[in-house]
């Protein structure tokens, strides 16, 4: 879910993309984890923009679409928000879990990890101004008060406590008379 503010400081054909693929992954999470045989409930739109989309097995879940980033083995992290409050990578843990959908599967991270992680490898005062360049240091955008960084994945896989849902359509069984 975009917020309204990040809507207003982005182009239209940036949005509709943005949503386009939230949306795609919205479904393919739901479908993985009901064929996986979770529980899953889809959170209302306040929930979405406070960083929770779903409830699986009781634990809240934030989903974070594909991205060309993790097709190179790395992973954002947002410190803090367009409007320069928490991001969803935070102290609190809240959300419990952020998955990261990266095609073939979705990657479960512990966010209190991923914070931590943050925090040990990355240099955040050291900024720069393009987004390609933010490995451990920290980037915000033009006209906005946000505040992340790129970890590699394998720092994130040797670093945090996760687990892998790999993507997988929802059949639901033919009903015979």
């Amino acid at each position: 879910m975009i917020s309204d503010r990040a809507k207003g400081l982005s182009g239209a054909n940036h949005v509709a993309r943005s949503i386009k693929l939230g949306d795609e992954s919205t479904c393919r999470y739901h479908d993985s984890c009901l064929s996986a045989g979770l529980t899953i409930k889809k959170t209302r739109k306040k929930q979405d923009i406070a960083h929770v989309d779903f409830v699986v097995n009781g634990e809240t879940v934030d989903l974070k679409g594909l991205k060309n980033s993790h097709r190179e083995g790395k992973v954002l992290l947002e410190l803090l928000n367009v409007q320069g409050k928490k991001g969803w990578c935070n102290e609190k843990g809240t959300p419990v879990w952020v998955a990261f959908d990266f095609g073939a599967f979705f990657l479960h991270v512990k966010n209190i990890d991923l914070f931590n992680l943050a925090k040990k490898k990355c240099k955040i005062r050291d900024k720069v101004h393009k987004v390609e360049d933010c490995l451990y240091k920290g980037y915000s955008r033009k006209g906005r008060k946000d505040l992340m960084s790129y970890v590699l994945l394998k720092d994130v896989l040797e670093g945090c406590e996760h687990w892998f849902l790999p993507y997988m359509k929802y059949h639901t069984p033919v009903e015979y008379v």
